[in-house]
């Protein structure tokens, strides 16, 4: 079927595609409360999106996606953190109309390439700091995949935490897995394992359920 010919889902069909309430690994994910957030601005502004405001991969996803017809997002953890107690991670499902999940995908590549670097709003007594953005090859998965790689570089100590935002285009929709700085390398890479699954959820005519049985 034609991009143009895709129909996108609701916020209601959406939610019911993200990641299970019970995950592998006793990991568990909490979805947003079913209520069907408005509408995108469908067919976006022409004006490309500033470098200002981006922190990490899924500020970046979060600027290229704006003209979604609906979205869905939930919260997800298990495991222990060295930092944080647990390991948590975030998914974001977004549809769009016609060909609007590709363009979106297309978008996050230009963004990243005008903004390689980005200095960070601070106060004269802090240090200052800078998010770098780079784009990766994604995992194999779906129609098309990219893994936005963000890093924020204190200029003090030359310490670097990273924020990476993993997106899969399937179909109409796109399925983004974004971890937060407080992770160490491998436990973000947990975090980012859990796409396969989060893909499996978009695809399926009967996905798992969702909401945990009280």
């Amino acid at each position: 079927m034609p991009a143009a010919e895709l129909q996108p889902l609701s916020a209601a069909e959406l939610r019911t595609h993200l990641l299970p309430a019970v995950l592998p690994g006793g990991w568990t994910s909490v979805a947003d409360p079913k209520d069907e957030k408005p509408k995108g601005a469908s067919g976006a502004s022409t004006t490309p999106p500033s470098c200002a405001g981006l922190l990490d991969g899924q500020t970046v996803v979060d600027a290229s996606t704006t003209a979604w017809s609906a979205s869905a997002t939930a919260m997800f953890s298990g495991g222990h953190s060295v930092g944080n107690g647990v390991i948590t991670g975030l998914e974001t499902l977004y549809s769009f109309p016609g060909d609007g999940a590709h363009q979106a995908m297309q978008d996050m590549r230009n963004l990243v390439g005008r903004c390689r670097s980005v200095d960070l709003p601070h106060a004269s007594w802090e240090p200052a700091e800078t998010s770098s953005f780079a784009v990766a090859e994604g995992p194999r998965l779906g129609d098309e995949s990219l893994v936005i790689q963000a890093m924020v570089t204190t200029s003090t100590t030359g310490t670097s935490q990273r924020a990476d935002a993993t997106v899969v285009r399937a179909g109409s929709s796109l399925v983004v897995i974004s971890s937060v700085f407080t992770l160490t390398q491998a436990e973000a890479d947990t975090v980012a394992g859990f796409m396969s699954v989060a893909v499996a959820q978009v695809k399926s005519n009967h996905p798992e359920p969702v909401d945990a049985v009280s």
